[in-house]
């Protein structure tokens, strides 16, 4: 079975419609209807049927995708494992937003200087979401917050840093303490279903605080500026905040370990360990 035919059926699954996978993979349109009709003659089956201007996986179609896109992470395992001595290929990479603006940067320019065959794609999502795309095999990496649930043995984590939580007050507000800045201003919440929040959470309930809430909401870039214009003060984990153009802020750090954040790489094992250990590298180089 060709693989270029897999690859395709995977991009016409994911862009929904034959021109726009032929866009995707700089073919001709025919080029893809074609791919596609061989691929349906060897599996004896139609994989996909017309529905309105796009198309719709068939059963089947829906049947074999995870198998075919699991196929095509095998082969390109074989690049990557053949590359004895040198490091090339493609690292999908996820990464929650606050690495992203600042672990990412110098760990990026580094692999760019010290690895330069590697080609590097990086894909933005909360912890939750780039953990189904692992899962899925959509990515070989994801920076993002310790999993709080055991994790398969297909994935594995590395821890990159701490981040202890931290109380984020305009600078002007009262108080020496978390609980006396609480009684001036409203709470400013990270979303208690994200991963982030669950430890924020645990961190309220274990305190016995029950402060007043104000917004509740998974980003915290956003949640730093809403603090700093003096709406309220946030329990969030310090991964290099500072002032924001809307205004100086302070920052009171809980000292307690226990409610750190743990930010770090979970991975798929495979033939793409060397370049992930590499990546890895490179993160803590830019710490």
């Amino acid at each position: 079975m060709n693989t270029r035919f897999l690859t395709t059926f995977c991009a016409v699954a994911e862009a929904g419609s034959v021109a726009a996978a032929a866009r995707q993979l700089n073919l001709a349109t025919a080029s893809v209807s074609e791919q596609m009709r061989s691929l349906e003659k060897e599996v004896g089956v139609p994989l996909v049927i017309r529905q309105g201007r796009g198309i719709v996986l068939t059963e089947a179609g829906q049947a074999i995708l995870q198998c075919a896109k699991e196929i095509l992470v095998q082969v390109d395992d074989l690049r990557h494992i053949a590359q004895v001595g040198r490091v090339s290929g493609q690292l999908r990479i996820g990464s929650i937003s606050t690495a992203l603006i600042t672990i990412m940067p110098p760990a990026l320019r580094r692999m760019a200087e010290q690895h330069p065959g590697v080609e590097i794609k990086v894909v933005p999502g909360t912890s939750a979401l780039l953990y189904r795309m692992l899962e899925n095999g959509d990515l070989d990496c994801a920076l993002a917050v310790e999993p709080p649930f055991t994790l398969p043995k297909g994935l594995r984590w590395e821890e990159v840093r701490k981040e202890p939580l931290t109380l984020v007050a305009p600078a002007a507000v009262k108080g020496a303490t978390l609980e006396e800045v609480l009684q001036f201003l409203p709470l400013i919440r990270m979303d208690r279903d994200a991963w982030t929040g669950r430890l924020i959470t645990a961190f309220l309930t274990d305190s016995n605080l029950r402060p007043q809430e104000l917004f509740e909401l998974d980003a915290q870039e956003a949640i730093v500026m809403l603090v700093a214009q003096g709406l309220g003060v946030s329990l969030l984990p310090d991964w290099g905040i500072v002032s924001p153009g809307t205004g100086p802020i302070r920052k009171l750090t809980i000292p307690s370990q226990r409610y750190a954040r743990s930010v770090g790489l979970t991975s798929r094992r495979g033939g793409r360990d060397t370049i992930v250990g590499r990546f890895t590298e490179a993160l803590r180089h830019g710490l």
